[in-house]
């Protein structure tokens, strides 16, 4: 019986698929529960496209030994093929609940997920399974190559690169680099040098070809006078915006640089007003910041809701006393209404003025000031509205973040925030506040927006692009039809 069970594998692994199935069906004829056999024509029936035949196939299989495993994935890829979500998923979820430790199946249950358009799991899963075989370097270009396909990344066994990037950065400065360092490891060999001292920056880039310097600040200033380290490398400037209302781009030779990156459409038109003669042949290129959508995890909502949330450094760019009086025109709505306030004072007149205001206006039981918050995310669980009154920003991220919760917008409409967000979620006047309060986006739809213009893997793909193509990134988008 072996003996015709491997030939008629055989002829199956040579393309001869019909008469492997007439060879494991002679087979079954004198044994119908033998198991290898089930799972062989099951095979060359899912092969054919004969799946309700696979299905009974894999099925018998089951009857006989209800956790064969190869069964079991065989099965949920049958009924993924007739696109019978319910029964596969079902499947899926006995197969994981068999082998929960096993990177294998967690890998496989990665795909099926993600084929279903079930991106959360597919990443829980696949995440497991790279923590599972962390020592195991095989495996983990394998479950990277994954994990990149859930994330619409290229393949990182695939565009491996043999440039070395180093990231210069002064501490404290440092908060943007360093995830996207890890991403990008993935494709090239990345360094982070992050020290307050320019020999530590000098030493770190002489062996990178590629140097990414972030914030256009002193540092990148003193980097860039360096030209004879330079001359053989590739170097690119991210600028944020205070680097530009600050000019301290105007005491900075470019002529270095081959790429500079912005974080905003309106940045970047600011800095092309300068006219600095020596960016004249600098390629300038978009890259929104991203947002990590599994972090900030959309976090359903019933009603309306009475809590506003205010993050931010309590500075006069942000302009929070704008921000107590939005409150207090909105609190006149809603006696249930409160303010959350997250920020440290950068400033002692807004001690001041913040708690006298409170008091002035009788909203002491309706504002709390919570000072710095080391978890964001978390905080904003409970939060129904994110009030943002900047008199300028480059993006926003922690507006963004909170939208990814499902928090509803209400963006004061600063200089550029047409390119970022929305038009229904801004506002002007405190005519068009009270109409964006009482007729509030869907959550589900605010955390969609984020997913869909300000995901982490789209920002790791624009430096992707820029880093191994060497092309410029110009992502703007158009939220005019929106």
């Amino acid at each position: 019986m072996i003996s015709k069970i491997i030939h008629a594998e055989a002829l199956a692994q040579s393309g001869k698929l019909e008469e492997s199935r007439e060879a494991f069906a002679e087979i079954l004829a004198e044994d119908p529960n033998n198991a290898r056999s089930l799972l062989g024509i099951g095979i060359i029936y899912f092969k054919l496209a004969r799946y309700q035949e696979a299905i009974e196939s894999f099925g018998k299989i089951l009857e006989i030994k209800n956790n064969h495993l190869e069964a079991l994935k065989s099965l949920v890829m049958a009924y993924a093929a007739i696109k019978d979500q319910k029964l596969a998923l079902e499947t899926l979820d006995k197969l994981i609940s068999i082998r929960k430790k096993d990177p294998e199946i967690l890998s496989f249950a990665a795909k099926v997920f993600n084929g279903f358009n079930q991106r959360d799991k597919a990443l829980e899963n696949i995440n497991k399974a790279l923590e599972l075989t962390a020592s195991n370097y095989a495996k983990q270009t394998e479950y990277n190559d994954v994990k990149a396909l859930i994330n619409g990344l290229p393949l990182p066994s695939k565009v491996r690169s043999k440039s070395h990037l180093t990231v210069c950065c002064i501490p404290g400065m440092d908060s943007f680099i360093h995830e996207n360092i890890k991403r990008l490891s993935l494709y090239l060999n990345v360094t982070a040098s992050v020290s307050q001292k320019p020999e530590d920056h000098i030493n770190n880039i002489i062996n990178a070809n590629v140097i990414w310097l972030e914030w256009g600040n002193q540092l990148t200033k003193f980097i860039l006078t360096q030209k004879n380290i330079l001359s053989s490398k590739r170097v690119i400037v991210r600028i944020h915006s205070y680097e530009i209302y600050d000019r301290l781009v105007d005491q900075i030779d470019f002529s270095s640089v081959s790429d500079i990156v912005f974080v905003a459409d309106f940045m970047r038109e600011l800095f092309v007003k300068k006219n600095l003669p020596t960016a004249q042949n600098c390629r300038l290129n978009v890259i929104h910041n991203g947002i990590d959508v599994n972090r900030f995890s959309f976090v359903p909502r019933s009603g309306p809701g009475n809590d506003i949330a205010f993050l931010a450094y309590i500075s006069y760019k942000k302009d929070p006393m704008v921000m107590m009086h939005a409150f207090s025109f909105l609190a006149k709505l809603n006696p249930a209404l409160k303010l959350h306030v997250a920020g440290m004072y950068q400033d002692m007149r807004y001690e001041l003025a913040l708690p006298h205001f409170i008091e002035k206006a009788g909203l002491g039981d309706r504002v709390t000031i919570y000072g710095h918050i080391n978890n964001p995310d978390e905080w904003f669980r409970d939060k129904d509205y994110i009030l943002c009154t900047s008199l300028n920003e480059s993006q926003g991220l922690g507006i963004l973040e909170a939208m990814s919760r499902g928090v509803k917008p209400l963006v004061y409409n600063f200089p550029g925030s047409e390119d970022i967000y929305l038009p229904s979620y801004l506002w002007t006047t405190f005519g068009e506040l009270k109409e964006r309060y009482e007729n509030p986006v869907d959550p589900k739809e605010v955390s969609e927006f984020v997913a869909k213009y300000y995901s982490k893997e789209r920002e790791i793909n624009g430096w992707l692009k820029l880093l191994l193509d060497n092309a410029a990134v110009d992502e703007k988008f158009d939220f005019s039809q929106k």
